[in-house]
């Protein structure tokens, strides 16, 4: 009866022990699977703010590139009426000259890019 009861209790025991070994086998692969999942939400989260910073810093060049060619077509354009204003005032000034004997004190104004142009 003591055998009996004993290998009964070592039964049991090696029955619950496989049974724990095999809760807990379970629920480890229950814990990777979740970790897979996170992993795969997160990889999709870097990759869609990836894809947003790429459009933002895409966007941000085109910006940048328009402003700059705004930027030296004002340049352009305020030199050009700079230079005929100049022209204009040179010829008043001819004009003056001739007609009046009007002697002007001082000279036009020199446009000031093109001393950036001679260095």
């Amino acid at each position: 009866m003591v055998d009996l009861k004993n290998s009964i209790d070592l039964l049991l025991g090696i029955f619950a022990l496989v049974a724990i070994v095999y809760r807990i086998s379970h629920m480890e692969a229950a814990i990777y699977r979740e970790i897979d999942k996170v992993s795969d939400e997160l990889r999709k989260e870097v990759h869609l703010i990836q894809m947003d910073f790429f459009t933002h810093k895409t966007d941000y060049t085109v910006r940048k590139e328009w402003q700059s060619d705004v930027a030296r077509g004002l340049k352009q354009m305020i030199k050009h009426k700079f230079s005929r204003l100049n022209f204009h005032i040179i010829d008043i000034q001819r004009h003056l000259e001739k007609q009046t004997g009007f002697i002007v004190r001082s000279q036009p104004v020199a446009d000031p890019d093109e001393d950036e142009n001679e260095n």
